[in-house]
């Protein structure tokens, strides 16, 4: 028996419009009512992801920066998980060895980027991938709005905010529009170069480098534990590669349609995208006692 819904956000939760449609507000809410716990494991930091949960009605536990943060149903910091700020240094300098990259540092006090056009080019890619049916013109216009309207903080040089000692650094995020052609052979650097990481991605123009502790799968664990919910009693549902760790920790694991093939070949199940309420549809499952078949 399903005792936990896990769900990630962008491109699964989440449709085109990065808006929570109104099926999929209102399967969350019926698993609610039936005693299902409902979860969010996103690698969206709080800022981003809570207020979109609260402006819907749903309340439930956030699990934020792929996992190097937990916060309760109210908004409540439970834990942080961050880098060291050596490894960050070390990261930071693996990244200056590399051309058409840009990162940016998720932390405590907020997102910090050192070019507004660079991160307004990193999410017009972003949008423009999720959304097919949108132009780069379109997706331009909607990712100025975005920008716009997030508190990202600007600086000149990263150093300060590494030498902050009241700064976490959560995630470390690093964009390029050449795509796997440059981060592939990034990540394999860091890998070899850097200790303790945890590289993951939520597209095919990113890498997301936390703490080797600060994984969805491992959050998920350790929520369940909390609730006393066993991995045999949890489904979770994703479409990238920073999801893999939760759905080979949970027993029913659950793919959209549009997820990457890596994601489809872990999950156990797939459900429709996230443009055709794919979370709804597995949750509708579980609560009419057809889940799916092996």
């Amino acid at each position: 028996m399903i005792k936990l819904i896990v769900s990630d956000m962008d491109g699964t939760l989440l449709n085109e419009e990065m808006d929570i449609s109104q099926a999929n507000i209102s399967a969350i809410k019926r698993a609610q009512h039936e005693g299902i716990h409902f979860a969010i494991a996103t690698g969206r930091d709080f800022p981003l992801a809570f207020p979109l949960l609260e402006e819907n009605g749903i309340k439930c536990p956030l699990i934020a920066q792929n996992g190097a943060q937990l916060f309760d149903e109210n908004g409540k910091n439970m834990y942080n998980r961050g880098l060291e700020k050596s490894t960050v240094r070390n990261v930071l300098s693996v990244f200056s060895k590399y051309t058409d990259i840009h990162e940016e540092l998720m932390t405590n006090k907020g997102i910090f980027s050192d070019s507004k056009e660079q991160r307004l080019e990193m999410v017009t890619a972003m949008l423009y991938d999720m959304s097919p049916d949108t132009t780069y013109e379109e997706a331009q216009e909607k990712a100025a709005a975005h920008v716009d309207i997030m508190a990202i903080n600007f600086v000149d040089d990263y150093k300060e905010i590494v030498d902050d000692d009241s700064a976490i650094i959560l995630k470390v995020s690093v964009h390029s529009k050449k795509g796997r052609d440059v981060l592939d052979p990034l990540k394999d650097d860091l890998y070899r170069t850097v200790p303790r990481l945890a590289i993951t991605a939520s597209s095919k123009r990113n890498l997301e480098i936390n703490h080797e502790g600060a994984q969805k799968g491992i959050a998920v664990s350790q929520l369940a534990k909390q609730l006393g919910i066993k991995a045999d009693e949890v489904m979770t549902l994703g479409d990238n590669i920073n999801d893999l760790s939760m759905l080979k920790w949970a027993k029913y694991s659950v793919a959209m349609a549009n997820a990457e093939p890596e994601v489809k070949e872990v999950a156990q199940y797939e459900t429709s995208s996230n443009r055709q309420n794919g979370v709804a549809e597995a949750i509708s499952r579980v609560l009419s006692g057809k889940f799916y078949t092996a």
